[in-house]
């Protein structure tokens, strides 16, 4: 092939390029803050804040533990999965298990409590004491869901299985730090049951529903 020929192949394939916005974190945390802010106006509008919290008096120690606890693995979430939607290789995306693994401390001092009291225990598995703050924690979580997969279905990123977990678990952190302030248990075997599955179920949903969309 002559230079003329390489240097026309060159021009023509120049000549469809078009400038591309550059992806900023600062925008997608935007989004992300929007979808935690907008999932929790629409719980407190229908269902109100805790009657504490509505009064200006603090939470007790330790759920207000937990309700930090989460938000940590939320953000820690959230970040991992909007540095994933940012070209580049070798990016370490491992910061949100730390937090993860922090937030365990829920579920294990729970299970101490439920092995010291039973009943209490049964009490707080009962469906009726805990399916709305489940099902409340899935639904507030969703704009925060629906930012990062936005975010990241323009991205591309190179492992849509990780993706896919992240942004759920984000999600379902993000809704249990909402419900948190609406539940007015104190209860940490409820906060760690019926909280804490919203944060599982919503990971295993990103798995399974959100990983294949962002497949390239």
């Amino acid at each position: 092939m002559s230079n003329a020929s390489i240097d026309d192949l060159i021009d023509d394939l120049a000549g469809e390029l078009e400038p591309v916005r550059p992806r900023r974190l600062t925008r997608g945390s935007l989004w992300v803050a929007a979808g935690w802010v907008a999932g929790a106006l629409l719980l407190f509008w229908f269902s109100g804040m805790r009657h504490d919290l509505a009064e200006g008096v603090m939470m007790p120690p330790l759920p207000l533990l937990a309700f930090w606890l989460v938000v940590a693995l939320g953000f820690a979430a959230a970040w991992s999965a909007l540095r994933m939607g940012l070209p580049g290789v070798g990016r370490d995306y491992s910061g949100w298990r730390w937090a993860g693994l922090a937030a365990l401390a829920l579920p294990l001092s729970a299970l101490v409590m439920a092995l010291g009291d039973g009943h209490a225990a049964m009490e707080a598995a009962r469906p009726e004491n805990g399916l709305g703050c489940l099902i409340e924690g899935v639904m507030a979580g969703l704009g925060v869901g629906a930012a990062l997969f936005a975010w990241l279905k323009a991205g591309a990123p190179t492992s849509p299985t990780r993706a896919g977990w992240v942004v759920g678990i984000a999600a379902g952190a993000a809704g249990a730090t909402i419900v948190a302030l609406h539940c007015a248990s104190n209860d940490m075997m409820h906060i760690a049951l019926w909280h804490g599955l919203a944060v599982v179920l919503s990971g295993l949903a990103g798995r399974l529903l959100l990983a294949p969309l962002l497949r390239w």
